[in-house]
């Protein structure tokens, strides 16, 4: 494990009504879509051999287009369309970490913290679901892993599960689980400075208590997730490597009426210490 600071930027847009595990006609949702631009500072510094901390800042520029008076899960004949725009920090995560279960470091736990350093009410419009910030202080724990199949291919894993341990201003959000787990070909790393990867991301989320759709029992909160993201690594130099992945839908399932996106892709740069 090495100290590193990397920059991140994802897009992501939902513009496609789901319900349960099938896409359902826009009108029955008041949302219409919400376009987000994700950009993340990552920094991560090692004391000694076993520990670490780890820190994210994420920086978000959404786009948001509603429905006012709209109602889940009925179609408006009169619909009043409103739009927002706001461009935020978003919530700190800091996450210890412990390396030690081998020499190589090949393994670990982290643990730690999301902190209430996002906005919850940045614009009139936007929902506290839809908001940069929860409000609430949110339990991290998790773990990686990674190794080698032989000399051409490598695997890796991680995981994360996220608890909000308090409510703010009424709304608490559901607890979730991400996990990911990927292969790598090093064949042509040598002659290239690429190492092709593919990857499955799953992502859990319970229903959040309160906030915009407590009105409704919450039903439109709450989903499973699951994407094939194919991918590479490239080594720019000794100090340099990028990023790039697209995640492509295999499983989704929400609860109510939700926006979802067709596709979403990550792009990054990272300087290793």
């Amino acid at each position: 494990m090495n100290d590193q600071v990397s920059l991140q930027y994802s897009f992501m847009n939902q513009n496609w009504n789901h319900s349960g595990a099938s896409g359902q006609a826009g009108a029955l949702n008041p949302d219409k879509q919400i376009g987000t631009n994700f950009y993340t500072l990552y920094g991560q510094h090692m004391f000694n051999d076993n520990w670490g901390v780890e820190a994210m800042l994420p920086y978000w520029m959404r786009s948001f287009t509603t429905d006012t008076s709209g109602v889940p899960g009925q179609i408006n004949p009169s619909p009043t369309t409103r739009s927002a725009n706001i461009s935020s920090l978003s919530d700190l995560r800091v996450m210890g970490m412990y390396t030690g279960f081998s020499k190589d470091k090949s393994s670990g736990l982290t643990f730690g913290l999301k902190l209430p350093t996002g906005p919850v009410n940045p614009a009139p419009l936007i929902d506290r679901d839809t908001a940069p910030g929860t409000g609430t202080t949110d339990l991290l724990l998790g773990y990686y892993s990674m190794g080698n199949f032989s000399a051409n291919w490598g695997w890796f894993s991680q995981g994360t599960w996220r608890h909000a341990l308090n409510h703010y201003q009424g709304y608490k959000p559901g607890d979730s689980l991400n996990t990911v787990a990927g292969v790598t070909w090093n064949a042509i790393e040598t002659s290239t400075h690429i190492i092709p990867m593919i990857q499955v991301n799953a992502l859990w989320r319970a229903p959040d208590q309160g906030g915009g759709d407590a009105l409704y029992g919450n039903l439109n909160s709450g989903y499973t997730n699951v994407f094939l993201a194919p991918g590479a690594l490239i080594d720019l130099s000794r100090h340099w490597q990028a990023n790039t992945s697209i995640y492509l839908p295999l499983y989704r399932y929400a609860n109510g009426d939700q926006l979802v996106p067709h596709w979403m892709v990550n792009a990054g740069i990272t300087y290793l210490f």
